[in-house]
């Protein structure tokens, strides 16, 4: 699933969702690899280093040193892509008239979603 992190409100809310601490700023850096890199916000990780994230050509980038963050690296993208792409996906609908009326999990997690037309 290849999914551009397009709009920035969206990805800090998807971030502070799966329950992770930010820090902004204008003079914030990470080490990837030998290199310092400057980002634009950081994801604090418990007990290890922090994940960068940086604007790119085509949407927000994540850089880190995957060697010194204590946490598997396609895990933790797969689980931002797929927060992200269900706040997306709501704000769309929301734009369009819908709201989410059930939301459920089946057991293999799989998501299911229930939407109701609003009235304008």
């Amino acid at each position: 699933m290849k999914i551009a992190f397009a709009d920035r409100e969206l990805l800090l809310q998807a971030l502070k969702d799966l329950g992770y601490e930010l820090e902004e700023g204008d003079d914030l850096r990470i080490t990837n690899g030998v290199k310092s890199v400057k980002v634009d916000f950081l994801v604090k990780v418990p007990y290890t280093d922090s994940i960068g994230f940086r604007k790119g050509k085509n949407g927000w980038q994540l850089t880190a040193d995957w060697f010194r963050v204590n946490l598997d690296r396609k895990q933790f993208e797969n689980r931002l892509k797929q927060r992200y792409a269900y706040l997306s996906v709501k704000q769309s609908l929301e734009k369009q008239g819908y709201c989410i009326a059930e939301e459920t999990k089946d057991e293999k997690q799989r998501l299911h979603i229930v939407l109701r037309r609003t009235e304008f």
